[in-house]
């Protein structure tokens, strides 16, 4: 199995494969043509599958995740992103739109970091409870621009702001009368 650059209509197909896309598949390229293509990617690390039905084809799904930067448990970058403030008074603190090149390189270095739905669970809840503690103690202005806390991974750091629901500020209120 060796690595060669695909064309695009090679990635086309293996992404239509990868989703299991048959009718836009057929729709794209015609039936002679896809099985032409499917066969010119045999010899590549994409497809596992020799000699069956065209919708038989076994793809590697690890390899083809790879190639288009998939990731198979779907973690939701926005969910985390929109927890933080865009801005505070004057200061940006990190981008607005889902498209801009700032917003797409902060989703790259953060799927980079947060590889599971529990870490990514666990890093929404720390940025909101951080973010929380530093309105309640108006400390807004204070908060790190979105570049320093993807860079240091904060949110590993805000993990001890993370209370038990319905226990804050529960220790001056403990004592029985």
């Amino acid at each position: 199995m060796k690595r060669t650059k695909l064309t695009p209509n090679q990635l086309i197909l293996l992404r239509l494969l990868y989703e299991k896309d048959f009718d836009n598949i057929i729709e794209l390229f015609g039936k002679k043509n896809a099985l032409e293509l499917r066969n010119s990617l045999l010899d590549t690390s994409y497809l596992l599958s020799e000699n069956c039905k065209f919708t038989d084809t076994i793809i590697s799904r690890k390899n083809v995740e790879k190639l288009f930067g998939i990731r198979s448990d779907q973690i939701n970058f926005w969910e985390f992103y929109n927890c933080y403030p865009i801005k505070v008074g004057a200061r940006v603190l990190r981008a607005s739109g889902a498209t801009s090149q700032l917003a797409l390189k902060h989703e790259k270095k953060y799927l980079n970091k947060v590889r599971t739905t529990g870490a990514h669970l666990n890093a929404i809840k720390a940025i909101e409870s951080f973010v929380a503690k530093q309105k309640q103690a108006n400390k807004l202005g204070y908060l790190p621009n979105m570049e320093t806390v993807m860079n240091n991974s904060m949110w590993e750091q805000w993990e001890v702001f993370i209370q038990p629901d319905g226990v804050e500020e529960q220790e001056w209120n403990s004592d029985l009368i």
